[in-house]
């Protein structure tokens, strides 16, 4: 005997319901996992390019930029903006990419995560019509 359409219907929601659970979750534990594995960049960092001028010329360098004072400085421990990671390729530098990357990427699985939790809030509402 076939389905009536409203049980149909209610099995494709679960369904969907059930997708949306299981990639919601998917990329939680990437999310995790990018944390377990990699330093992640403070949030509202930056890597910023300066130029300085030296007896020999003009060279550039980087440093990451924050929007409140959180890194240590080296002489008096005082909190700054900014922490000076020297040339390109540098190993700060080559570290604080590698850091950024992360952030970068916790941050849009973090907005692909928000957008799932509204998409099953949406269907929880549509299992009580």
């Amino acid at each position: 005997m076939s389905k009536t359409p409203k049980l149909a219907a209610q099995e494709d929601l679960h369904k969907r319901i059930d997708k949306v659970v299981s990639m919601k979750k998917r990329l939680e534990r990437e999310v995790v996992g990018i944390h377990e594995s990699n330093q992640v960049a403070p949030s509202g960092c930056r890597i910023a390019r300066y130029l300085a001028k030296g007896r020999k010329g003009v060279y550039w360098y980087y440093k990451l930029h924050a929007a409140t004072p959180i890194f240590p400085t080296r002489i008096d421990g005082k909190l700054s903006k900014y922490k000076h990671l020297g040339k390109a390729g540098s190993q700060a530098y080559m570290n604080a990419m590698e850091q950024m990357t992360a952030r970068t990427r916790i941050e849009a699985l973090d907005r692909s995560i928000e957008a799932l939790k509204q998409g099953l809030k949406d269907l929880v509402e549509e299992t009580s019509k």
